[in-house]
């Protein structure tokens, strides 16, 4: 068995052991797998309509080790709705920006800090792929961890950064 083989085989078991603790739910395609189909729940933010937005539970996204997995990231692709600033919805392909990574990072690892990505808990709005997002993060001076909750009440466009008791935007 080849070293990329071993550590797919290492990420599907710390997988299965974070699947074990509620985490997550996936399935598997490939043997070894080199698609992971995640779902979690978390409270992370999408659209509803073009000026509100909407609490959403759960998510999906696929998890694609290519041939260079481990010396380079997996691939994300979001299936689901989302209003991230470091994740593209399905409709503008699901692209995922995780960040800085090292190849000691297990599948598990990368999957529990994407959920933290989600519900923003972490963001980082200096590098976006949804500009959009990062403006309205900038705008409204929303610091992580934040509260999804009281996000989902601020408006959305141009100039209508609100404030919102307890720190979440200012």
């Amino acid at each position: 068995m080849n070293p990329r083989d071993r550590r797919v085989l290492s990420d599907l078991r710390s997988m299965e052991e974070l699947a074990e603790r509620g985490v997550v739910a996936f399935r598997t395609e490939g043997n070894p797998p080199e698609i992971f189909h995640l779902m979690f729940e978390a409270p992370g933010l999408a659209k509803q309509g073009p000026s509100a937005l909407t609490v959403r539970s759960m998510h999906r996204c696929d998890v694609y080790l290519h041939r260079d997995y481990p010396r380079r990231p997996p691939v994300f692709a979001w299936q689901t709705p989302i209003f991230h600033p470091n994740i593209l919805g399905p409709e503008s392909n699901g692209g995922v920006c995780i960040g800085s990574w090292s190849a000691s990072e297990s599948l598990a690892d990368l999957t529990v800090r994407i959920i933290a990505l989600a519900s923003y808990r972490a963001f980082n709005a200096d590098d976006p792929l949804n500009r959009e997002a990062a403006e309205w993060i900038i705008e409204n001076d929303v610091a992580a961890p934040a509260d999804v909750n009281a996000l989902a009440r601020l408006p959305l466009g141009p100039g209508v950064a609100v404030t919102i008791a307890g720190g979440v935007s200012r």
